[in-house]
């Protein structure tokens, strides 16, 4: 084992193992990556460790001579190879695309595999942590905590399928500790609230707004599953959750073959405030499009823009924004109407069991998890019951 000083903080480690069948040496090197602003004889120490261990895992096959293959290209490959499995909805791959290429690439994309160290890693966290939002809906000074996992998990399968293909034998995302989820608790509005936005939904000029909302909120529906709603999967006072909606690049907002799990697909009572919502959207739509006539492309969408195609995905959401900001109401995703609708089941005293039905989880424990905290309110009142109903015992038989 031979180690030298390339630079500020790296090092070369060269490991000679005898001669090829063709007389040539036998030879591993690799590129060793230490803090920089250590001193260099604590570097060495550093460096020293890493190679030991780099040493070990040769010495019992676990690193594999080869042809090097860059993160660039073992990026292309696994995208491709993702793209060819069928298991796969083309919006995942291209959330795992949007990963790869965004930040992983830029940082790590000219850095050969087989010399990726723990190090690479920690630093390329450590830049996510530093690096501002690009977007107007980042918020605090560095994008966070949640989205810097969704980073880890990214680079973590990249170097699985570079097992997978034989190129590494060691993930080097092993040992590294992978970023902190800062993801804000579950809000819902107060019950005092409810009434406001109902009252500021009855004067919405847009009945197709007005039963959108409605609907997310007596129903608990998924917003992309109101999104993905179809005029045929609505009979009566019902309708039928067998479906939603994505954002497709090149194609736009687009109905999903089917809803987020085989639990959500569930038929649902509509209640009479957002049936009546519903009527009269209906009733509006059809008299808005007989002006396109065949022109209108989704005949059959529930929630549409101007021209008939199915509503863009991210609309509701800046809608429900600004008429949160517009109305001084606490700020909530939209998201948020279905945890209302669900704390305020939780409340009236319904069951996990039946408020994971309407929700359409696949288990009553992730209703259990989701809602820890309103359920919790409900044991409280069924603490204060049974100690009142006792003590009224007790002063009876007295």
């Amino acid at each position: 084992m031979y180690l030298e000083k390339r630079g500020a903080g790296s090092w070369r480690l060269t490991i000679s193992d005898g001669y090829n069948k063709d007389g040539s040496k036998k030879r591993l090197s690799r590129t060793i990556k230490v803090d920089p602003n250590k001193t260099e004889r604590a570097q060495r120490r550093e460096a020293e460790q890493i190679a030991h261990q780099i040493c070990a895992a040769y010495n019992s096959k676990e690193i594999v001579t080869g042809k090097k293959i860059t993160v660039n290209e073992l990026a292309e490959r696994y995208l491709k190879n993702k793209r060819n499995l069928k298991k796969l909805k083309p919006q995942t791959v291209d959330g795992y695309e949007h990963l790869i290429r965004g930040r992983i690439l830029p940082a790590l994309g000219d850095k050969y595999v087989q010399d990726l160290t723990r190090v690479d890693i920690e630093r390329f966290y450590l830049s996510l942590g530093d690096e501002k939002p690009k977007t107007r809906r980042g918020k605090g000074d560095s994008i966070s905590g949640t989205s810097q996992r969704h980073y880890h998990i990214q680079v973590k399968a990249l170097m699985n399928y570079a097992i997978s293909q034989g190129i590494i034998t060691v993930n080097p995302c092993n040992g590294v500790d992978a970023p902190k989820t800062d993801t804000e608790e579950t809000r819902w509005l107060e019950m005092n609230d409810v009434a406001k936005l109902l009252d500021v939904l009855d004067n919405l000029d847009d009945p197709q707004w007005r039963c959108f909302f409605l609907l997310a909120l007596y129903t608990a529906s998924r917003p992309g599953e109101l999104v993905g709603l179809n005029w045929s999967d609505i009979s009566g006072d019902t309708m039928r959750i067998q479906a939603g909606a994505t954002h497709i690049k090149g194609k736009g907002t687009v109905r999903t073959e089917a809803p987020k799990t085989k639990r959500s697909v569930r038929t649902l009572t509509i209640p009479a405030p957002a049936l009546e919502a519903l009527n009269r959207h209906r009733m509006t739509q059809l008299e808005y499009r007989l002006q396109f006539g065949k022109e209108w492309l989704e005949p059959d969408a529930v929630f549409t823009t101007d021209v008939g195609g199915r509503m863009n995905i991210s609309s509701p959401t800046h809608k429900f924004q600004k008429i949160l900001r517009a109305n001084n109401l606490p700020h909530i995703t939209l998201y948020g109407l279905r945890h209302t609708a669900a704390s305020t089941l939780i409340a009236t005293g319904a069951s996990p069991r039946d408020v994971a039905a309407q929700l359409g989880h696949a288990q009553t424990s992730t209703t259990m998890n989701i809602y820890a905290h309103a359920f919790e309110g409900v044991n409280r009142k069924n603490a204060d019951a049974l100690s009142n109903a006792y003590n009224a015992a007790r002063k009876h038989a007295k």
